[in-house]
């Protein structure tokens, strides 16, 4: 950990050497020294980072280096930003500074030759520990890269087919759910953690069989530190498919009124509740006033490390106690895990190779998480000297440990997980601990949280990458090792709408390693009685959404590095003053808040800001023009819609910007802005065409091969009285980046295939009032990367529709939306062969559902809302045999 935040220091000492010219009159040469002193330390620190737990006094050590390290990235950060705000004034005013910038230039450079002695005393301590110096090198970009690129690629095999030993588990739990002649309202998996009971209860939750039987379906984990009121949340939420409005209903809803609705729905419907992870009887004692007591056809599906917990809801409950896998089983597990990019049905290993497995399984005692996370060890290991320095260095682990207990030795199995990972990804796994227990996470949110902390080294980005990349491909890694449980909800792009977590053992193993951090490093505010608010030393704040929370004195936390609001409310309170005096910031969300009114002036101040998220905040919210002033802003992330604009506003001071999300034609200017940010890779972007010159502008920058971007979604409204609107189709579908294209707008048809056939680059399109009076399909199925289609309301207007054999091979999701003249709908053999989710909204004149949907074999889901009786009627009786395969048929 330690020499992450070294070697992260030491790039950003650099930037400052290279970027600010202003060192050069200065402190430049104590700044050279200071560079060279942590370089030195830092090839000592590749030794320690496998020795720590040799001595205690080590561990202070690495504590103290890293106390050393941000001691001097404060000192260097604040000094550039006073000589910066100083030479931004007029030539008078700068003249008067030159003396207080001298006077500056010596309590800097005396505070850094305070830090130098610091830091060579700590270095002269590791080498009387025997710590040796590393050299630098070691694993280049070009191999990290090769490596973790591995590692994307076969992740997304990861999710869901590394499932072993259960089947059988799951035809009893799902047989006793669906039983309607046996009153037993409580099913319970219990056992050991790392057994599998989450795995199994959601394989048992979204099985075929309890999708059909149950009428409505909700799941919560319950940790050991748990809001009442946010489980009932939780759970009404999802009984009733909530939409965005009823849940801001939900959240203001008391305790008593929620148990009182969600003791109401279980009698009136059959729901099944998953209550995973309880701990002991007080949880149930707390939420039984929520569930009803006899039995109703609504069940419980519980899973709990202690069997009295189940018992003591319903002593009749069913009892299903997990095994641990057999050594057959184990053996198949490890096999998955160890050669993730291979899908044979049991890959071929080398008999020696095998014979070292299975020594090795001994360890993990068949427990499912711990041969998980020793496949993870394994995995890119494919010869027999690999596997043999594995089990040598599993033996020395575990050597004199006087280890006799099984979990005792399962324990040091996932230890040896972490000694094993990386150094560049120990510090993204120790992060992960800053979570509360039982935390989902979403993996666009940890990533870039890993990025504002310095965490995703900048040299491993490949040509054309972008730090988000580099971020997502260390969580591939270690969600590849077992060490981070990631769940997919969006099987069209794998990363977006992820959330990931940590299990239980492994963030006992994470809490573990991280002690010896510095504890005020990190703070929270969960309610007005928060202890955390006065610690003027941490570094990063988290504002929990909430009623009646106190925002606490952002001036007394001077070295903030990340500020998070994502969630919260500012009725009544408005943002807190002094934000723009948290100079050292590198991370501020307001995603998703509320009432947040106008955005202080003083946010332009924040030189170091990396990061800026107002995405989903309403219209409620104001910018003002000072955005321009972010230098150091790589990912910026806009509302849908800013209220009170009165002039454009400027972006094109951001040189180092990567990732632009919800630029807005009518708020920004193309030619001045998007022309000057060189680094651009990923844009998002909303064009209101009042006439063709507006999109011509647009399209031109897009299709010039000066810019170095990579992937475009664009939002397209195109206005009544636009001349020629066919036009604005054929061209928005000419674009070279264009990755998912929304169009809104009168466009009468769309052009052949023949015209567009360069946009093969489009995985999702999503057409809205287009008027169309020929058949879609006929050019949309030939695009052979499109994954996602939405042909929304009045897109279509004619009364035929057909996928033609062939037709459509990557699509995934198709949503046809108030299309209110569709009669018949045709799907030809072969076509949708990867169609999964098929939703059918308000298509009032659709006479039935086509006959080949039965042969869509990889259809998992189907949504009817809001159509006719007699179709619904017919769906569900002799119709019911086209839609017998798919697990999840919702009504509404």
């Amino acid at each position: 950990m330690a020499e992450h935040v070294v070697t992260f220091f030491v790039e950003r000492l650099g930037d400052l050497l290279i970027n600010e010219a202003r060192f050069v009159c200065g402190v430049h040469v104590q700044h050279k020294e200071l560079v060279a002193e942590l370089r030195r330390m830092r090839c000592f620190l590749k030794d320690v980072d496998g020795r720590q737990e040799e001595s205690a006094t080590l561990q202070d050590l690495v504590i103290e280096i890293r106390k050393v390290t941000y001691d001097a990235e404060d000192v260097l950060e604040l000094f550039a930003i006073k000589v910066s705000s100083r030479r931004r004034r007029n030539v008078r005013l700068r003249f008067a500074g030159i003396f207080k910038e001298g006077i500056a230039l010596y309590r800097v450079g005396s505070k850094i030759d305070s830090i130098k002695i610091k830091i060579s005393k700590l270095t002269a301590s590791l080498q009387s520990f025997g710590i040796r110096a590393v050299r630098e090198g070691g694993e280049g970009p070009s191999s990290s890269h090769e490596r973790l690129n591995q590692v994307r690629r076969s992740y997304s095999h990861f999710i869901e087919e590394d499932f072993v030993g259960f089947d059988e588990d799951i035809k009893t739990l799902v047989r006793e759910l669906v039983n309607q002649h046996r009153a037993r309202r409580v099913v319970s998996i219990f056992g050991m953690g790392g057994l599998g009971k989450t795995t199994l209860a959601m394989k048992v939750y979204r099985h075929p069989d309890v999708r059909r039987h149950f009428d409505s379906f909700a799941s919560v984990c319950i940790s050991q530190k748990w809001e009442k009121t946010d489980v009932l949340k939780g759970i009404l939420i999802k009984l009733i498919s909530a939409d965005e409005q009823k849940k801001k209903e939900i959240k203001e809803m008391i305790e008593d009124d929620l148990a009182r609705e969600l003791f109401q729905i279980q009698q009136q419907k059959k729901c099944l509740v998953v209550l995973d992870d309880i701990w002991n009887n007080d949880v149930w004692n707390a939420l039984r006033q929520a569930f009803p007591c006899g039995y109703t056809g609504s069940r419980i599906l519980l899973t709990s490390r202690m069997k009295q917990v189940a018992c003591h809801i319903d002593p009749n409950a069913f009892l299903h106690p997990l095994r641990l896998l057999n050594t057959e089983e184990s053996w198949q597990l490890l096999v998955k895990k160890a050669f993730p990019g291979r899908r044979d049905t049991e890959p071929r290993v080398e008999t020696q190779m095998e014979k070292k497995g299975r020594e090795m399984l001994r360890q993990c005692g068949g427990l499912p998480l711990a041969i998980a996370v020793l496949g993870g060890l394994l995995a890119n290991r494919h010869t027999l000297n690999e596997w043999e320095r594995v089990h040598y260095s599993l033996d020395r682990y575990l050597m004199g440990e006087g280890i006799d207990i099984q979990d005792q030795r399962v324990q040091q199995v996932l230890a040896l997980s972490y000694k094993d990972l990386p150094y560049q990804l120990k510090p993204c796994f120790l992060y992960m601990g800053n979570f509360q227990e039982d935390y989902n996470v979403t993996t666009e949110k940890l990533c870039l949280l890993w990025i504002a902390e310095g965490m995703v080294d900048p040299k491993e980005k490949a040509e054309g990458e972008t730090m988000m990349d580099v971020a997502e491909r260390y969580l591939g890694e270690l969600a590849q090792r077992s060490m981070v449980q990631v769940e997919l909800s969006n099987k069209v792009w794998r990363w977006e709408g992820g959330t990931c977590r940590l299990h239980d053992l492994m963030r006992e193993l994470c809490l573990s390693k991280r002690k010896g951090e510095d504890s005020q490093s990190h703070g929270n505010v969960r309610d007005s009685s928060s202890s955390s608010t006065g610690i003027t030393k941490t570094r990063k704040l988290a504002i929990y959404f909430g009623l009646g929370i106190d925002l606490p004195n952002l001036k007394e936390f001077k070295l903030l590095r990340v500020l998070d609001f994502e969630g919260f409310s500012f009725y009544g309170k408005g943002i807190p003053e002094g934000i723009g005096k948290l100079i050292h910031l590198k991370y501020l969300s307001f995603r998703d808040c509320s009432n947040v009114g106008k955005l202080p002036s003083s946010i332009g101040n924040l030189q170091f800001l990396q990061i800026l998220d107002t995405r989903s905040c309403g219209g409620d919210i104001s910018i003002p023009n000072v955005l321009w002033k972010l230098e150091s802003l790589r990912h910026l992330y806009l509302p849908h819609y800013i209220s009170r604009i009165n002039e454009k506003l400027t972006l094109d001071g951001l040189s180092r910007l990567e990732i632009l999300e919800n630029f807005d034609t009518s708020t920004y200017n193309v030619l001045k802005d998007l022309l000057k940010l060189p680094e651009l890779r990923i844009l998002k972007a909303r064009v209101t065409v009042w006439c063709m010159e507006d999109m011509e502008t647009i399209i031109n920058y897009l299709n010039a091969t000066s810019h170095q971007l990579r992937s475009t979604y664009l939002s397209i409204i195109l206005r009544p009285w636009v001349e020629e609107p066919f036009l604005v189709s054929r061209k928005a579908f000419t674009i070279r980046s264009l990755e998912r294209l929304e169009l809104v707008g009168k466009i009468g048809k769309l052009p052949e295939y023949r015209e567009i056939h360069s946009s093969a680059s489009l995985t999702k399109i999503e057409l809205r009032l287009s008027g169309l009076t020929e058949d879609p399909m006929t050019t949309l199925e030939k695009l052979p990367n499109l994954k996602y289609l939405e042909l929304g309301y009045e897109s279509y207007v004619g009364n035929e529709m057909v996928c033609s054999a062939g037709g459509f091979p990557q699509l995934q999701s198709l949503i046809l939306l108030s299309l209110t003249k569709l009669e018949n709908w045709r799907v030809d053999e072969g076509a949708l062969p990867l169609l999964s989710s098929l939703a059918i909204y308000s298509c009032k004149e659709m006479k039935r559902l086509p006959e080949r949907l039965k042969f869509l074999t990889k259809l998992q889901r189907l949504d009817i809302y809001n159509m006719p009786k007699a179709f619904e009627d017919k769906v569900r009786g002799e119709d019911s045999y086209i839609i017998r395969h798919v697990p999840f048929v919702t009504f509404k």
